[in-house]
C-alpha cells in the first residue's frame, strides 16, 4: 500500500489510446506509487488512427523490444476502471470513490466538464505539444516549423478554455538535420510523455495544486486549427530541405 499521503493519481484515457502504455511507464519510472486508469467507452475513430500513423509512422507500436500494450503492464497491477463517459455522473462518483487527488489526461476523448475539472484537489495535467499561450489548438508543431518558431511542450493544469489553464513547465528542442517528420512527431511524444511523468512526481512530492501554476498571458494567445494541406507542403518542403530554423548543426 502506497503511504496515506500520497497523491492519488487517476489516468483519464482509452483502452486504445497509443499513448497510455508509455505514460503509465513513465509515471512508474518516475516513483509514483499510486496509479489507476479510468476507460472511457468511445474508441479512436479511423480517422484518429489515420492521423496517428502519419505522424509517428509505427514507432510507438513497440516498447523495450515488445509490442505495446496495456496488458503488458498487468504485472505491475495497475488497476483499470471503465465508463461510458469520463464526464458522467458514474465517472465522477468513481473519481470521489477512489479518492483520486489528480488526474492525467491520457488520451480521453472528451472535453471535460468544469465537474471533472474541479473534482481533484491537485488538478488535471495535461502535455499540450506545443509552447503555450502562443501555440493553442490543433497541429501545434507543424504551425511552428511553418513560422520558424520553437517547437516543444507545455505541461500545463486543464480548464475549461482549451490550453488555456495554469503552466506548470515548458520545454523547446532541437531536431537533427538529417530528421524527416516522423522523426520530429515522434520526438516530441516521446519528450512529451517524459515530461508527463516529471511533473506528475513533481505534484507527488510537492502537492502542487492549480493554484501554484503559472496564469498564461492572454495576450499572447493564440488559437491555431488543424493546418490545411497547402501549408503543410511547406512544412515538409522545410523539414526535407533542412530549412526548419530549429534544426540542429
Amino acid at each position: 500500500m502506497p503511504p496515506q499521503d500520497d497523491v492519488r493519481f487517476g489516468f483519464l484515457s482509452t483502452i486504445d489510446a497509443p499513448l497510455l502504455p508509455f505514460l503509465l511507464a513513465s509515471a512508474l519510472t518516475h516513483g509514483l506509487r499510486s496509479i489507476c486508469v479510468i476507460c472511457d467507452s468511445k474508441l479512436q475513430s479511423d480517422k484518429d488512427k489515420r492521423i496517428w500513423q502519419e505522424r509517428t509512422g509505427g514507432a510507438f507500436d513497440h516498447v523495450d523490444g515488445r509490442r505495446a500494450s496495456i496488458y503488458a503492464l498487468a504485472k505491475q497491477r495497475i488497476p483499470f476502471y471503465f465508463v461510458e463517459n469520463h464526464n458522467d455522473d458514474d465517472s465522477f462518483a468513481l473519481i470521489k470513490a477512489l479518492k483520486l487527488g489528480c488526474l492525467l489526461n491520457a488520451g480521453t476523448p472528451r472535453r471535460l466538464s468544469a465537474k471533472v475539472l474541479d473534482s481533484v484537489k491537485h488538478g488535471v495535467v495535461n502535455v499540450h505539444p506545443g509552447l503555450l499561450p502562443k501555440y493553442r489548438g490543433a497541429s501545434a508543431v507543424e504551425w511552428a516549423i511553418y513560422n520558424d518558431d520553437r517547437v516543444g511542450n507545455t505541461a500545463h493544469f486543464m480548464s475549461e478554455g482549451y490550453d488555456a489553464g495554469p503552466i506548470i513547465t515548458s520545454e523547446w528542442y532541437e531536431f537533427q538535420k538529417e530528421g524527416d517528420y516522423q522523426s520530429i512527431r515522434t520526438k516530441v511524444y516521446r519528450d512529451g510523455v517524459v515530461l508527463a511523468g516529471k511533473v506528475l512526481a513533481k505534484i507527488q512530492q510537492t502537492k502542487m495544486t492549480p493554484q501554484n501554476g503559472i496564469a498564461q498571458d492572454e495576450t499572447s494567445a493564440r488559437f491555431w486549427k488543424p493546418i490545411p494541406d497547402d501549408k503543410m507542403a511547406v512544412v515538409l518542403k522545410k523539414i526535407e530541405a533542412q530549412a526548419f530554423a530549429y534544426q540542429c548543426l
